[in-house]
């Protein structure tokens, strides 16, 4: 597994900034005019991107930096364009992001992953739509999609799999970019899906649902939860990769208690200890029969 920016001939660990072309993120009418992204701008400090360097894929990498960056999880490569920043923390990438991008691909040769059946076997009879929630870059859809179409070459009309890729309007140029870069315009989309706002009927009662580093902003938790239950059908698969930082975060988990059985999922793979000493987990949500 590697990590590496594409045009960068520096043996540094750390990514370089690679282009100055600048991402679009929200003006002060569109603050004004959306309450949540007002409250983002409002309290950033809350936001994970307090430290100067993270993980990812085995390397340290500076959270300012912005540029493409080049990542392989189990074979599969991905490309992703990030911003350091200018649209926010979604502009990077996290490690929740690629304990959950390696446990779905993995699953394709694990019978025993929740994520087998429903992704790699279901989707050779049917199209399979998934839904990833607050994506940011679009890592995780991205790197299914390409493991995907490393398998199986391209996808049916009538089988294979539909991935959309969704976040609020200031993530849309670079989750678009990032379709491109990795050249899944038919299997990856990008869509705005504003948390606690009604879902589009397409959306209803979709196969699965991932989302990685989706719980750290406390006002937006019962925004999340709401999404998170219209999204729910009867046997939608959901998984939420978590980096456990606050203790305030408990508050959204107790919450959701109350219609999600929450199953922390372990012993996935040889990575599992690494990313658990690191506090980033996954669990299954399974939702909870509504009462009557």
């Amino acid at each position: 597994m590697s990590t590496e920016m594409l045009n960068s001939d520096s043996s540094a660990s750390l990514p370089e900034l690679v282009s100055s072309d600048a991402v679009a993120t929200p003006n002060e009418d569109e603050l004004t005019e959306d309450p949540f992204l007002q409250m983002l701008a409002e309290t950033a400090d809350l936001v994970p991107a307090l430290n100067h360097t993270t993980k990812f894929a085995g390397k340290e990498y500076a959270t300012s930096a912005s540029g493409v960056m080049e990542a392989e999880f189990s074979g599969v490569p991905v490309k992703i364009a990030i911003d350091g920043g200018a649209s926010g923390c979604g502009g990077k990438v996290w490690p929740a992001g690629e304990l959950l991008s390696r446990y779905v691909i993995d699953a394709k040769d694990d019978e025993s992953s929740l994520a087998h059946g429903p992704v790699w076997e279901q989707s050779r009879e049917r199209k399979v739509q998934i839904v990833e929630l607050g994506s940011g870059t679009g890592l995780v859809g991205l790197a299914l999609a390409n493991a995907y179409k490393t398998k199986f070459g391209k996808t049916e009309s009538d089988a294979g799999l539909d991935i959309v890729i969704s976040d609020q309007i200031n993530m849309m140029d670079l989750m678009t970019e990032n379709i491109k870069l990795n050249n899944q315009e038919d299997i990856v989309t990008a869509d705005v899906i504003d948390w606690g706002k009604p879902l589009d009927e397409k959306y209803v009662n979709v196969s699965v649902v991932l989302a990685a580093d989706c719980v750290y902003f406390e006002p937006a938790f019962p925004l999340l939860e709401k999404t998170l239950l219209d999204l729910a059908g009867e046997n939608t698969l959901m998984l939420m990769a978590y980096k456990k930082r606050r203790k305030a975060d408990n508050k959204f988990f107790m919450s959701i208690k109350k219609s999600f059985k929450i199953i922390e999922i372990k012993n996935y793979g040889d990575y599992y200890q690494e990313f658990s000493r690191d506090s980033v987990v996954i669990y299954q949500l399974v939702r909870k029969q509504p009462p009557r």
